[in-house]
């Protein structure tokens, strides 16, 4: 019986497993909220140095700079409306069909 109280006795605590994995997920969720907001600033500033590139390299030509702006505009409204463009689309691919469940009736009897 002496084993069995020392394997019980050096078993972890697990209350305490369940604190330390709580708290690795907190961080890690809270990290990943802040990282989303670093990304979204990247992104604005990718897409303000891709119009500014395309204008210089058009040499300022005006129909370059408009079209350079609008797709700088769609990237940011989509890297801010990922969420919503993801159920906007899921809606209609054929992966997100409804569920069918076929349910088996009893065999007639042969007579």
């Amino acid at each position: 019986m002496s084993l069995v109280t020392s394997l019980a006795t050096a078993a972890p605590d697990l209350a305490t497993a369940t604190t330390i994995q709580a708290g690795v997920l907190d961080w890690t969720s809270s990290t990943a909220s802040d990282l989303r907001e670093v990304l979204r600033v990247v992104a604005i500033t990718v897409a303000v140095l891709f119009v500014v590139f395309k204008a210089v390299t058009s040499k300022f030509a005006v129909g370059t700079i408009v079209v350079s702006a609008l797709a700088a505009g769609v990237f940011i409204w989509i890297v801010y409306n990922v969420t919503a463009l993801r159920d906007t689309v899921g809606e209609d691919l054929p992966g997100s069909a409804p569920v069918v469940e076929y349910v088996d009736s009893p065999a007639a009897p042969l007579t």
